[in-house]
């Protein structure tokens, strides 16, 4: 009768092991997952930037009816960088126009701030040689919100080709901070 009595302590024993075992693990699972923000590619991002490329602006280089969409805008605003100044027909400076369409459209279609899903997002815009020898030469950065207890960050990009500025592409990225 008393080998029974130990065996089932035994037992008791290893099941009370056990379940603390599980519970610590997931509990350590717990701990380090939310340590770590995850980055990851987003078909949706990547759309919406796409989209937003071919989204005509007010602004009119050389005539009047010929406004640009923001693929033409970002290539006269990095003209810009280097020197050659462009304007809008009336007056505005082209990167100025730039930032203030893509805040609009990022805006409309990003709900951004503390009580949304999204709780902010970084886009960048550089022009990129290809190689390591050459640095990135910026081209805009803007945000909105706040890049802090995100749970995950999804992004996406869009190239362009530069065409007459030599070899290299425009790229734009567009990080979201989901909350």
């Amino acid at each position: 009768m008393d080998g029974k009595k130990a065996q089932h302590e035994i037992a008791g024993f290893v099941l009370i092991v056990l379940l603390v075992s599980v519970i610590g693990v997931v509990f350590l699972s717990l701990l380090f997952a939310r340590g770590t923000t995850s980055e990851q590619k987003s078909f949706e991002i990547s759309r919406l930037l796409e989209s937003s490329m071919y989204t005509t602006s007010d602004c009119s280089v050389n005539y009047i009816y010929q406004y640009r969409d923001i693929n033409d805008l970002i290539k006269e605003c990095y003209a810009t960088k280097k020197g050659n100044v462009r304007e809008c027909l009336n007056g505005e400076e082209v990167c100025d126009v730039l930032q203030k369409d893509l805040k609009n459209i990022l805006d409309s279609s990003l709900d951004v701030g503390d009580d949304s899903v999204n709780r902010g997002y970084n886009l960048n815009i550089y022009y990129s040689y290809g190689d390591t020898s050459n640095p990135n030469e910026q081209i805009l950065t803007m945000g909105e919100g706040f890049f802090s207890n995100c749970t995950s960050i999804v992004g996406g990009g869009h190239s362009i080709a530069a065409g007459s500025f030599g070899f290299g592409i425009i790229e734009t990225e567009l990080k979201v901070c989901k909350g």
